[in-house]
């Protein structure tokens, strides 16, 4: 069986970061849901093709504002945002490989 290929959370944000830079460049990101309004929680959602956006402005935020990661779902043109630590896969440029995003190896915030 092969082992599954990883990369910590804060490479994982900082790669997505950097493909503003690119024109056309986008994202794949796979992470848990968690509404705290209605208090559902735990579905994984899968968004083909994403862009990191602008944070929203600090006021708007029932939690401190990073602990979120804003992006936008290219396909609906909607903005989002889910928990940075409830990202589970990501895939970049130019093969799309999902990498299992690792928060709890003691080097992310």
């Amino acid at each position: 069986m092969e082992k599954e290929k990883t990369i910590s959370g804060s490479e994982a944000i900082q790669r997505a970061r950097n493909l503003k830079f690119v024109s056309g460049a986008y994202f794949t990101l796979l992470h848990l849901t968690c509404n705290l309004k209605t208090k559902e929680c735990g579905q994984l959602v899968k968004v083909e093709r994403c862009r990191v956006r602008p944070s929203l402005r600090e006021d708007t935020f029932q939690l401190d504002g990073d602990l979120y990661f804003p992006y936008e779902d290219l396909d609906t043109g909607q903005p989002k945002m889910c928990f940075k630590k409830l990202m589970r896969y990501i895939a970049f440029p130019p093969n799309y490989e999902l990498l299992k995003i690792n928060w709890f190896d003691g080097t992310d915030d």
